[in-house]
């Protein structure tokens, strides 16, 4: 039986960015947490510096929601694709704000005078159980806010137990401390297990569903197999009677159209299992655009309009041709099929900078950045609300048996997702708009990026 395992970060195609993400929402995703530190501390400084007739609590606060904002502000920064340096400086602007904050109740903590004492007991407090709360899964959060913690304990030690005069009495305070440490850490530790045996326990859910789902998959492929084989083989028989030149070229040219979307099946298929090599070069946006004018010349019916627009300035894109072409091509005949006779289908593209994240179909967030967005758009009569949200699970389809996969907007979905971006659908009893995103490159000359 397979294990989870033991991982160190969160790496997708779009490098560091899931770790980022996960910083992101367990430091600002919640309201009440941020509002209670942006309030909360400062009131605490202030009365700290009230009480004690100093100003270290004042500094403390001014200094720790400083780095609470720079933190936001660098990570909101990052381009959608994420590095392991980018992704290490979030971590320790994470692991440095945590020092902070124990520094002023360590300091208070250590105080002869009572109050001062207990309220830092209670800061401490609140911040171990945050630090257990708040479930990291990189070791390097989890032993660096260990390092803090027991940085803050050799301080405090440092400064308390010279003012012991009982040899007894300082080994029972280290021992204690020590117990203390040894438990936050295993407790640390656990939560991390329990996330990663939880995420490994929905992935195998995940591959179970698929498996299930191939259920659902062979009434269709198994129609649709048996047609193209029909259509092969009959051309092919019927190539052997046939004397006219013309009429042979006519019966191989549709063997091979049949074998063609025999092809584009098991790409599906393929795309949708994770199995096909991801091939990323650095290639013009408009490019996938211009591949597809000949395709769609012949796969768009004479009854419905078809538009295809360019994209002004095109800027360089990573992606792999063959799969954003065939995702786009889905998108295309998908738009087709819902659009009745004298209908029109638009296939265009540009360029779009998203200053705010927002919400994607499958629980996808579309990150701050510059996208290039591919956009179909049909004048069909939209999707019913009752099946919108199952449009891009694997196999769902609302076709005849025979008549196609389900894996259409499945695949589109996992495409765009796998380069960076995502998907976006927009309906109405008016028709409907497919946004697919992807990332504009950082830089136009790359190497090319295989993903497995």
């Amino acid at each position: 039986m397979p294990r989870p395992k033991n991982v160190w970060l969160a790496v997708d195609a779009q490098g560091y960015r899931l770790e980022v993400d996960r910083i992101l929402s367990l430091e600002y995703a919640s309201v009440h947490d941020v509002v209670t530190r942006l309030v909360g501390v400062p009131i605490a400084g202030g009365l700290v510096s009230i009480y004690a007739e100093t100003w270290v609590g004042v500094w403390w606060a001014m200094i720790y929601i400083a780095g609470y904002g720079g933190l936001w502000l660098y990570a909101k920064s990052l381009r959608p694709r994420v590095s392991l340096v980018q992704c290490r400086i979030a971590q320790c602007l994470v692991i440095l704000n945590a020092a902070t904050f124990i520094w002023l109740p360590a300091w208070t903590f250590s105080q002869l005078d009572r109050n001062l004492f207990l309220a830092g007991a209670g800061l401490i407090g609140a911040q171990l159980v945050q630090l257990v709360h708040r479930g990291d899964t990189a070791p390097f959060m989890i032993y660096g806010n260990i390092a803090v913690v027991l940085t803050a304990m050799l301080v405090v030690l440092g400064i308390v137990l010279p003012q012991l005069s009982s040899p007894l009495a300082q080994v029972g305070i280290v021992a204690s401390w020590l117990t203390l440490l040894f438990y936050l850490a295993q407790s640390m530790l656990g939560a991390r297990r329990r996330i990663i045996a939880r995420n490994f326990a929905d992935q195998q859910a995940f591959q179970a569903q698929k498996l299930a789902s191939l259920g659902q998959l062979a009434g269709g492929v198994a129609h649709d197999f048996n047609n193209i084989i029909t259509a092969i083989s009959g051309n092919l028989e019927l190539y052997e009677h046939l004397t006219d030149d013309a009429e042979k070229d006519q019966v191989i040219a549709a063997a091979h159209a049949a074998s063609l979307r025999a092809a584009r099946i098991v790409a599906q298929i393929l795309i949708y299992a994770r199995q096909t090599p991801l091939t990323l070069t650095a290639t013009n946006a408009n490019a996938p655009l211009a591949s597809l004018q000949i395709l769609t010349d012949h796969l768009v019916p004479s009854r419905i309009g078809f538009t295809l627009g360019q994209i002004a300035d095109a800027p360089t894109i990573n992606v792999d041709a063959n799969q954003i072409e065939t995702a786009l091509l889905n998108l295309v005949l998908n738009a087709v099929d819902a659009t009745p006779p004298g209908g029109t289908v638009t296939l265009s593209g540009h360029v779009i900078d998203v200053l705010r994240s927002r919400p994607l179909a499958g629980g996808r967030v579309l990150q701050c950045g510059r996208y290039v967005a591919y956009e179909v758009t049909d004048t069909g009569s939209g999707i019913p609300a009752d099946i919108l949200k199952y449009v891009i699970d694997p196999f769902f389809t609302t076709k005849e048996v025979g008549k196609g996969t389900g894996l259409g907007l499945s695949m589109v979905f996992g495409v765009a997702d796998s380069m960076g971006g995502g998907l976006d659908i927009r309906t109405s009893r008016s028709g409907t708009t497919m946004q697919m995103f992807i990332p504009v490159a950082a830089s136009p000359d790359g190497p090319s990026v295989t993903s497995h």
